[in-house]
């Protein structure tokens, strides 16, 4: 399962979807590019100022990925600075590109690819919406150094073949950018990272811009010579699949710091494979209507290892209405049920409630509820085959006065990058290993 471009089919039209920025001063520094013109060439950037950068840059691509503040304000079109010197000219298919941020980058919906446990590859997301996210906020620029390197990348034909291909040497300082408006076609994001670097902060990324929908056979060229140029891993032993809403996505936390990154590192079985299906705003009763499409599709029946399932949900459900525990109990037992009868390898982790201020004070009708539907994930989970994932038990994540320390909760909702570290992930990853050795 090649999961870093599982989706790059999937196409959305550029004019509707490069609608949404954060700040007009925003930008991030391109270093990588694919020449789609068949050059193949290598370049040598010799100074920030003439570095091509995509303006806006952090915040979404498409509509739908939301600001820090949750807004979707500054509605105005979205641009590419590039080199003068680059035909950005769409010759045969596809127009492909990749860079490094030079601030964090994460796709959040659904998948995620944190990274091979073997090594520093770092597979970014996919969505099927194509929703790209820019940490805003804490996370700081770094300014390049004097001569980053562009490499230029080409798909072409005859002599150089098709599909995608790398070359190395040098070439002419590039001229300072000129901009340019992508004002129609369609739009593929995967990653395709390799030899991520920690310390600099840096996400290598791909983008696929063509002007018609690619064939099967297109699709499947570009992918495979993608992963062999960057070496990305296509066999895992472990696959590991979280699934919720906004706290499994990590709408506050750092890069690199959302639960599914920081549980499975902390697990210790080898050759992972994670997929970060946390979406904002899910309920149990859409995450029953997607799961056929979303998490139930990621099942492998080829791997060595253990299918792990890691749901943690039900907060959006209680705070629509009251009463409703019961309901979502059934919910996640036909989850549960359902990934379990994908294979005998299948392990399921269901986590516990936190409280939220949207709940009221503690005894209020929605954390009654919210405690009703603790008491019964954890009656339940010998009968059902889970194992519990308690993070309403921790003595400070699960107390409701702790919903407004913004320390721990910056709205009352969400947690923060400290609160994952030191309260969420543990608990996560030690319901993993358990749930592994079972």
């Amino acid at each position: 399962m090649d999961i870093g471009f599982r989706t790059i089919s999937r196409k959305i039209d550029i004019a509707t979807a490069m609608a949404f920025k954060q700040s007009a001063s925003d930008t991030i520094l391109v270093k990588t590019w694919y020449d789609q013109s068949g050059n193949g060439n290598h370049a040598t950037q010799t100074t920030q100022a003439n570095m091509p950068r995509l303006l806006a840059g952090r915040n979404a691509i498409v509509a739908g990925t939301r600001r820090a503040d949750n807004t979707q304000a500054n509605a105005i079109p979205r641009y590419f600075n590039i080199p003068a010197g680059v035909a950005f000219d769409r010759l045969g298919n596809t127009k492909l590109m990749v860079f490094a941020s030079s601030v964090s980058l994460q796709g959040m919906t659904p998948y995620e690819f944190p990274n091979n446990a073997q090594s520093d590859a770092l597979l970014l997301s996919q969505s099927n919406a194509m929703s790209i996210r820019w940490y805003p906020g804490a996370v700081n620029d770094k300014t390049p150094a004097a001569k980053d390197v562009l490499e230029f990348y080409g798909m072409g034909t005859g002599a150089t073949g098709s599909g995608i291909f790398r070359t190395t040497g040098s070439k002419s300082t590039i001229t300072a950018p000129t901009t340019l408006a992508i004002a129609g076609g369609y739009l593929g994001f995967s990653s395709v990272a390799s030899a991520w670097n920690k310390a600099a902060r840096q996400d290598y990324c791909l983008f696929a811009i063509y002007p018609s929908q690619l064939t099967d056979t297109q699709i499947t060229d570009a992918r495979t010579a993608a992963i062999a140029a960057f070496g990305i891993p296509t066999s895992f032993d472990n696959n590991l699949v979280f699934v919720g809403d906004s706290i499994t996505e990590g709408v506050y936390t750092d890069d690199c710091k959302t639960l599914p990154r920081l549980a499975s590192a902390a697990v210790s079985a080898s050759n992972k494979q994670i997929w970060n299906l946390g979406i904002a705003g899910q309920t149990m009763a859409t995450i029953a209507t997607n799961q056929a499409a979303r998490e139930g599709t990621l099942y492998s029946g080829s791997i060595s290892g253990k299918n792990v399932f890691h749901l943690w949900a039900g907060t959006n459900d209680i705070l629509a209405g009251t009463g409703v525990a019961s309901t979502i109990m059934g919910q996640i037992q036909t989850w549960v049920a359902n990934r379990k009868a994908q294979g005998s390898s299948v392990r399921c982790v269901v986590g516990t409630c936190l409280p939220r201020t949207g709940f009221g004070a503690a005894g209020s009708a929605k954390d009654l509820d919210r405690q009703d539907l603790n008491t019964q994930i954890r009656n339940n989970a010998s009968v059902n085959g889970y194992t519990v994932a308690d993070f309403a038990a921790d003595a400070v994540l699960g107390l409701v006065a702790t919903t407004a320390d913004t320390s721990i909760y910056p709205d009352g909702t969400h947690l923060s990058t400290a609160a994952y570290e030191q309260y969420a992930a543990p608990i996560s990853a030690a319901a993993i290993i358990a749930a592994l050795a079972a």
